[in-house]
């Protein structure tokens, strides 16, 4: 009678093989998420920095319209500004009296920016009452 040998040395390679397999899928999936991490930081800092850019430059632009109305009372209507890279707009509305109203715009890249500024006086000097960024105008 022959009798089978009581250690099969198949098995102990079966067994490190499946650990291998195991602990690579763990390293794949640590080395993929690292890398979309990354991916979506950098996507992330991107739209940041654009909507940081339309923000500087719809303000520099409300500043050329306070210039404009400092230069002359009288103006209103809609103007355009060349900051940086980017052109913004802006509309100086007439509120009656002494009072106008400013909206500034400005896009960089998918990021826009507007601005709504409230005047209550122009001479003798401009008297701002608010500043506020806006959704819409």
């Amino acid at each position: 009678m022959i009798q089978p040998p009581l250690d099969n040395p198949n098995k102990n390679g079966f067994a490190v093989l499946i650990g291998v397999l195991i602990v690579g899928a763990f390293g794949t999936a640590v080395v993929l998420y690292l890398i979309l991490s990354g991916v979506y930081s950098y996507q992330n800092s991107s739209v940041l920095e654009q909507s940081n850019i339309a923000k500087s430059s719809a303000n520099a632009c409300a500043e050329v319209a306070l210039n404009k109305i400092q230069l002359c009372s009288s103006t209103v209507g809609i103007g355009n500004a060349q900051i940086g890279n980017n052109t913004c707009e802006y509309e100086i509305i007439n509120g009656g009296d002494q009072s106008r109203v400013i909206h500034s715009t400005s896009q960089a890249g998918n990021a826009f920016r507007k601005l709504n500024i409230t005047i209550s006086q122009i001479d003798p000097k401009i008297t701002i009452n608010s500043w506020q960024e806006v959704t819409s105008f």
